[in-house]
């Protein structure tokens, strides 16, 4: 029994979200400010895409339905530092819901290993986006 009300709508909203993380880190990685930072931010758009990824397998696993993503235009602007500062907000504050996730999925462990990767992946990139901003 899972106490999150729909599930599959949940995983949906997840998928669009990491898709478009993936997006957003691919071209911010351009305008990174040195090769380490475009790293960083290529790898996050890996991870986002990879996470998305793996949710859609479970989706179809749940649902016995393809999963079709309905992609968000990019709505991030101003400079690279302002974008970098706000996306620290968006991975904690998306930190915070993947481990909500996490405490109230029940018996579907397959799903709850793939949110806690996804929560551990946020966590991870907040604090490397603050390593960044101060130039570490």
């Amino acid at each position: 029994m899972n106490n999150i009300n729909n599930l599959p709508s949940a995983l949906g909203k997840w998928i669009n979200t990491e898709l478009y993380n993936a997006q957003l880190y691919r071209v911010l990685s351009k305008s990174a400010p040195d090769d380490r930072s475009r790293h960083i931010l290529e790898e996050f758009s890996d991870d986002s895409r990879d996470t998305a990824e793996t949710m859609m397998k479970a989706y179809k696993n749940m649902t016995g339905y393809k999963f079709i993503p309905k992609p968000l235009p990019l709505k991030e602007n101003g400079s690279y530092r302002s974008v970098i500062r706000g996306r620290i907000g968006d991975e904690v504050r998306l930190s915070k819901m993947y481990r909500n996730a996490y405490m109230n999925i029940q018996g579907n462990y397959t799903l709850r290993r793939i949110v806690f990767s996804a929560y551990h992946n946020a966590l991870e990139h907040a604090v490397t986006l603050l390593e960044l901003m101060s130039g570490s």
